[in-house]
């Protein structure tokens, strides 16, 4: 999830209204999504023995959730440029797609499940660090970099080890929900921080 914060220079955006451009640059969103995460990674924490098709449940919602905030994103917030805002919502889209496959059964082999999370993963990674980098000034870059790069590290390590077992599998999932949705709740909470001061600048 892309993090930004630059002030009173953003603008809105053409043809959305007002209400929903605010809505997708709140840091309440920011931290609902972050406490999602986190729980989901405490489901599995609390389940180690879930079944697979248990794990590709609440990864599927995990992706679909994360795609539909990506294209929300995308299409409302003020903080980002064309380019930018096109990357994010194709890979919101790719999460949403992800998050489906992985509810159909013939999908729900440990092979796939691991090859396909580890893809998204991937890809999710690299989108964070290139907003980081070529995104709007702001002070979520240094969350964008810290999240891209766990991401990136787990997909890969994925990728590169599709014949990884179901419970390796279970608590790599744990420890990416958990760090991914720790770093995001403490970026909400700096971002609530910058909009009090703002409001009270």
């Amino acid at each position: 999830m892309t993090l930004t914060t630059q002030g009173s220079e953003a603008t809105s955006v053409a043809g959305v209204p007002p209400g929903v451009t605010r809505l997708a640059d709140h840091w309440g969103l920011v931290l609902t999504f972050g406490l999602m995460t986190s729980a989901l990674g405490l489901a599995l924490a609390l389940w180690p023995e879930a079944t697979l098709g248990v794990l590709a449940f609440l990864l599927a919602v995990q992706l679909i959730v994360t795609g539909v905030l990506r294209i929300g994103s995308a299409v409302a917030s003020r903080r980002l440029d064309g380019g930018l805002r096109a990357l994010l919502g194709l890979v919101g889209a790719l999460g949403v797609l992800g998050g489906l496959l992985l509810l159909r059964s013939p999908l729900q082999t440990l092979t796939a499940l691991g090859l396909l999370l580890g893809a998204w993963w991937v890809i999710s990674g690299v989108v964070d660090l290139v907003s980081a980098l070529v995104g709007r000034g702001g002070r979520g870059r240094g969350a964008n970099v810290v999240m891209g790069l766990v991401s990136l590290v787990a997909g890969a390590y994925l990728v590169l080890n599709p014949e990884i077992t179901l419970p390796a599998l279970v608590v790599l999932c744990c420890v990416w929900l958990f760090g991914y949705g720790g770093i995001t709740i403490i970026a909400a909470l700096q971002l609530r921080s910058v909009a009090r001061s703002e409001l009270t600048a």
